[in-house]
């Protein structure tokens, strides 16, 4: 087992889905190149080892992106230098015992180690779901605000929230963004 650039960046990687994911969400790639400073081509490339390895899967399309198949604590390190880096380093020669050695107890060592072990603790402030997913820092304070604004505010009948906004949203999103700006307002 090698320690590779490709192998530590598919950790980097995984540490964020895990980390914006909780278990809950599928992250697209442009997410994790923010956190991690991985161009989302090379993460493309890693993404897709990991995903032939099977220790994660994707969704296509709006709302799609990438989460973990099993739990933080179940996948390894070793499992994911595994996934992305196939190759074998040569142990020939008069030395190759010792490197044969080496890498056994190395790669035991990568095995002992969970992804859960990598991730930062969980804060103890309750997270907000952030409706597009992009897992943007959100100022907790005013987000309280804001949802404790839009409950009297969905409490009320449509039609009467249709002459508070202004207008009737012809769709879901739009209907939202009118509740958010309102909600800014107050």
């Amino acid at each position: 087992m090698k320690i590779t650039t490709k192998s530590r960046y598919a950790v980097e990687a995984l540490v964020s889905l895990a980390s914006q994911s909780q278990g809950k969400y599928a992250i697209n790639l442009q997410n994790i190149s923010k956190q991690t400073d991985i161009s989302v081509s090379y993460l493309e490339q890693i993404f897709s080892n990991l995903k032939t390895a099977k220790l994660i899967d994707s969704h296509k399309g709006p709302g799609g992106g990438y989460w973990l198949t099993r739990p933080p604590q179940e996948v390894s390190i070793g499992d994911i230098m595994r996934a992305v880096d196939h190759s074998k380093g040569s142990t020939d020669g008069l030395d190759g015992a010792i490197w044969r050695d080496l890498a056994i107890k190395m790669e035991s060592y990568m095995d002992s180690i969970s992804l859960a072990t990598l991730l930062p603790p969980k804060s103890s402030t309750p997270d907000l779901p952030d409706a597009n997913l992009i897992h943007k820092k959100v100022d907790q304070k005013k987000a309280k605000k804001m949802l404790s604004n839009l409950k009297p505010m969905i409490a009320q009948s449509p039609k009467r929230m249709a002459k508070d906004i202004g207008s009737i949203a012809n769709s879901v999103f739009s209907w939202g963004g009118q509740l958010n700006s309102k909600a800014l307002k107050s």
